[in-house]
């Protein structure tokens, strides 16, 4: 090009210039894999939403305990009835509430069911409230019916994230129940369709509404399905979903019909829009998206899955406002220089 004549290539390009798409996507990437690898504590308050979903399976035991005395009571009041006039209908109303007993005494320690409705697009900041939940449910020995009911993606995700917690779980530190045994201390029911109408069967007759565990194995003959028949067998739903309407229809079912206590794990961009719903007791916690995994981890003790991915989501965070702050004070800078050249 001769000398003085135009650059038809525009103005010459500095290193930054030229590769700063690169240079950007690779300490992105050194954020996320520097995260990832951290494994310095993290503290974290426990909000109430999270405590909310901690302190209900907690008080499971005792719930069940006065469940029983309650029953109990009950019986006593319908043998005295009964001494002065036994008809079939009272016999068959004490046949009932003896059998009632019989099954909240065989899981003393309460039941759970966790509905896994995510896929990987959302398993990120889903996968280790799964975890952190069912490990914590397994280190207080109580009894846990897992299914799907939002996609038939999910089944594959939480069948992995139910192994793993069965082996995790008996190496967490308030563990006293060793390795937890499928059809025993857990069950994974899978996924059927129609998901509205199958939960309405579920709190009459699970075994009618689902027959098989997910590995094809008749439910009659497990032992963790001789105690639970309906939702009344049933002391929590936990409902970790990716997926719209999902939520709503475990309020609706879970809470509003059958009475049951409701916790939800949702991603955080979602979880502002159940935030009513703690207020006006329909669901007793939430979990907010992956700081509500760790602090969920965090309150039970549980392996900081969740807390590793804070960290690399707090490395992307900074590194990010940072290029915003660069950016616009080049932006500040370039004008106050053309503006002084003028």
């Amino acid at each position: 090009m001769a000398p003085g004549s135009p650059n038809i290539y525009g103005p010459k390009q500095n290193f930054w210039q030229r590769h700063y798409r690169p240079l950007i996507y690779l300490l992105t990437l050194a954020c996320v894999v520097g995260g990832t690898l951290t494994r310095l504590p993290l503290s974290l308050s426990v909000s109430d939403a999270t405590q909310g979903v901690f302190d209900t399976l907690e008080k499971l035991p005792e719930l069940r305990a006065q469940d029983i005395e309650k029953q109990q009571a009950l019986l006593a009041e319908k043998l005295e009835e009964a001494k002065e006039n036994s008809g079939p209908d009272l016999q068959k109303e004490i046949a009932a509430i003896r059998d009632k007993i019989s099954r909240l005494q065989m899981n003393p320690k309460g039941v759970v069911l966790v509905c896994i409705d995510f896929d990987p697009s959302t398993e990120a900041e889903l996968g280790p409230m799964a975890h952190a939940f069912i490990r914590h449910c397994f280190s207080r020995g109580v009894k846990v019916l897992i299914n799907t009911g939002g996609n038939v993606m999910s089944q594959p995700l939480a069948q992995n994230i139910i192994s793993a917690s069965a082996t995790e779980g008996a190496l967490m530190k308030k563990n006293k129940y060793g390795f937890m045994e499928d059809g025993t201390d857990y069950v994974f029911f899978g996924f059927r369709p129609n998901a509205f109408q199958l939960y309405l069967q579920m709190g009459e007759n699970i075994l009618t509404a689902y027959e098989t565990d997910y590995a094809g194995h008749d439910l009659t003959l497990l032992p963790i399905m001789r105690g639970i028949r309906n939702f009344s067998d049933i002391d929590m739903v936990f409902s970790i979903s990716g997926y719209v309407g999902s939520p709503e229809t475990w309020i609706t079912v879970g809470n509003t019909k059958f009475g049951k206590p409701v916790a939800l794990g949702q991603v955080a961009i979602s979880a502002s829009d159940y935030y009513p719903y703690i207020q006006s007791k329909q669901i007793c916690g939430m979990l907010p998206g992956l700081r509500g995994a760790a602090e969920y981890e965090g309150a039970c003790g549980s392996p900081p899955r969740a807390t590793g991915r804070m960290w690399a989501q707090l490395y992307t965070h900074t590194f990010a406002i940072l290029l915003i702050i660069i950016g616009n004070l080049e932006f500040f800078f370039k004008g106050f220089k053309h503006r002084k050249v003028s």
